[in-house]
C-alpha cells in the first residue's frame, strides 16, 4: 500500500484555499445510461473554486444519483469505465437554492474488449472497510467496481475475510461474478491469495512459505506478490535470503499510480522470466477509499484476462494463471503470434532458423472529458528477454504493429505501450522454445 491511512471518509475533496461558506443548497438528480440502459456510474461536481463533490449512482435504483449541493456553478462529470471503455461526459450546470435540477447523461461504450477480443477485467487488489485502514462499505465495494466497468468484482482486506459473505451476496444480487481474497499482511511482504474458502492467519514466526502453504490449503489457485518492489514491505527485498520462497504465481507490476517501486518490480520480473520462472504480471489499484482519489482509484490500473467462451470465475482465474493477461492504466492490447495461433502464456516451438511473427492491436480511449483532442498512443515496444527489439512511434488512438524475429535461443516476447499522457500497459509473455 503506497499511501497514508486516514481516519475518516472524505465526501468533499478541497483542492483550493477558498473559504468554505455556509450556503443555501439545491438538489441535482442525475440519470445515467450506457447505450440506452441504466448503468452504475461515478459522478464528480467541481465548482469554480476547485472544490470537488463525489457521488455514485444508487445501488438499487441503477443509474440514478441524487446530490445536494451548495448553490453554485459546477462542471458535472459522469464516468463509467474510468476511460478504459467509455469516455466520461462533462456538462456545465447551475444549482439554485431550494430547486431540483434534472440532468441526463447518455454514455456510449466506445469499445468492448470482451466482445471484440475476449478480454475481461478485474482489479485484483481492492479493500473495504473490513480492513482497519479501509473506508469503503463492503456492499458499496461492489458498486464502485461496477461503476468502473470491471467485469468481475474483487475483495482483498488485510488479514481478514470478514467481508466475504456480504460481498458475495451483494455481487450475486447484482449478477456479477466475485473473487474472494485476503491480503496476507506481514513485515516480510504482502500477498493476495485467491480464491479463498478460509482465512490465512498471521503469526510472527511464520515465513512466506508457511503462508503460501496455508493459502493453498484454503483453496488459493493464485498467490500474488503485492507491490513487491516498494520500500518497507516489498517482498523482493528478501531475494537472496533464506526467507524468500518462489511459491507464488503473480507479480503486481502496477500498484496504484506508477512509481519507482513498480519499475523495480518490472525489472525483477524480467529477470525471473529470463530464468524461466513464468510468473504472471498484473496491475491493480490497491484502493481503500471510494471517496478519496488522491492516492488510488478502484479499477485504475486493472488486469484484463482472455477467456474462451462463457465467462466464469474458474475459467478467468485459470486463464490468468496461464498468463493470458495484460496489465494497464488505459491502453488496450490484443497480442498474438503466428497469425493468431499463439496468445500470451503460450509457448511457440520453432526449429532453428524459423521465424516468429508478432502482432499487437492497440487502442486507447480518452479519460479526460475536458480534452477536445482524443488521447493517442505514443510508443509501442516489442521487448524480448528484457531488451527492446523494436520501438514504434505512434500518433493515433488506434494502431496495429507487427514484428518478425528469428530467435536463436529460448525467448519471451511482450508488448509495452505508452499513451501521450504517460498511461502505460504491459502484456504477459509469449514464450519461444528453439529446438
Amino acid at each position: 500500500m503506497k499511501r497514508l491511512a486516514f481516519a475518516a471518509v472524505l465526501v468533499v475533496l478541497v483542492m483550493s484555499s477558498a473559504p468554505v461558506l455556509t450556503q443555501p443548497t439545491g438538489q441535482v438528480t442525475v440519470k445515467v445510461t450506457l447505450d440506452g440502459q441504466p448503468i452504475d456510474a461515478l459522478i464528480f461536481a467541481k465548482d469554480r473554486f476547485g472544490k470537488t463533490f463525489i457521488a455514485y449512482t444508487d445501488f438499487k435504483e441503477i443509474g440514478l444519483a441524487r446530490l445536494t449541493l451548495p448553490q453554485e456553478r459546477y462542471t458535472l462529470i459522469v464516468d463509467h469505465g474510468a476511460g478504459f471503455t467509455t469516455k466520461p461526459l462533462a456538462q456545465e450546470i447551475t444549482v439554485q437554492a431550494g430547486k431540483t435540477l434534472e440532468v441526463t447523461a447518455a454514455l456510449q461504450r466506445a469499445f468492448s474488449p470482451a466482445k471484440e477480443w475476449g478480454y475481461y477485467s478485474a482489479d485484483l487488489h481492492a479493500h473495504s472497510n473490513a480492513s482497519l485502514d479501509g473506508h469503503t462499505p463492503i456492499d458499496q465495494l461492489v458498486l464502485v467496481q461496477l461503476a468502473a466497468d470491471l467485469d468481475l468484482v474483487f475483495i482483498s482486506d488485510h488479514e481478514t475475510i470478514a467481508g466475504h459473505e456480504l460481498f458475495a451476496k451483494t455481487a450475486q444480487a447484482r449478477g456479477v461474478l466475485a473473487i474472494l481474497s485476503e491480503e496476507i499482511t506481514t513485515p516480510l511482504g504482502h500477498w493476495n491469495a485467491y480464491p479463498l474458502t478460509c482465512a490465512v492467519t498471521y503469526a510472527p514466526d511464520k515465513k512466506p512459505k508457511d503462508y503460501f502453504v496455508q493459502a493453498r490449503a484454503c483453496g488459493a489457485e493464485i498467490i500474488q506478490a503485492n507491490h513487491p518492489g516498494s520500500t518497507g514491505d516489498g517482498y523482493f527485498a528478501l531475494l537472496g535470503t533464506e526467507a524468500f520462497d518462489y511459491g507464488f504465481d503473480a507479480v503486481e507490476i502496477f500498484n496504484g499510480e506508477f512509481d519507482r517501486g513498480d519499475a523495480s518490480a518490472i525489472e525483477q520480473l524480467f529477470k525471473f522470466w529470463n530464468e524461466g520462472r513464468r510468473y504472471v504480471a498484473v496491475g491493480n489499484s490497491d484502493d481503500h477509499d471510494w471517496m478519496d482519489f488522491r492516492f488510488e482509484r478502484y479499477g485504475r490500473p486493472r488486469t484484463f484476462v482472455r477467456v474462451e467462451g462463457q465467462l466464469t470465475t474458474e475459467k478467468w482465474i485459470a486463464a490468468l494463471k496461464a498468463g493470458r493477461a495484460f496489465a494497464t492504466y488505459g491502453p488496450l492490447i490484443n497480442f498474438t503470434a503466428q497469425d493468431g495461433k499463439a496468445l500470451p502464456g503460450d509457448t511457440v516451438v520453432l526449429a532453428r532458423g524459423q521465424e516468429i511473427t508478432l502482432k499487437a492491436e492497440l487502442l486507447v480511449l480518452s479519460r479526460d472529458p475536458s480534452r477536445e483532442e482524443p488521447r493517442t498512443l505514443q510508443i509501442a515496444e516489442i521487448i524480448s528477454n528484457g531488451k527492446v527489439l523494436k520501438k514504434f512511434t505512434l500518433t493515433e488512438d488506434r494502431a496495429v504493429v507487427t514484428f518478425t524475429d528469428k530467435p536463436t535461443e529460448r525467448s519471451w516476447y511482450v508488448v509495452h505501450v505508452v499513451a501521450d499522457d504517460s498511461d502505460q500497459a504491459y502484456t504477459n509473455p509469449i514464450w519461444v522454445e528453439v529446438r
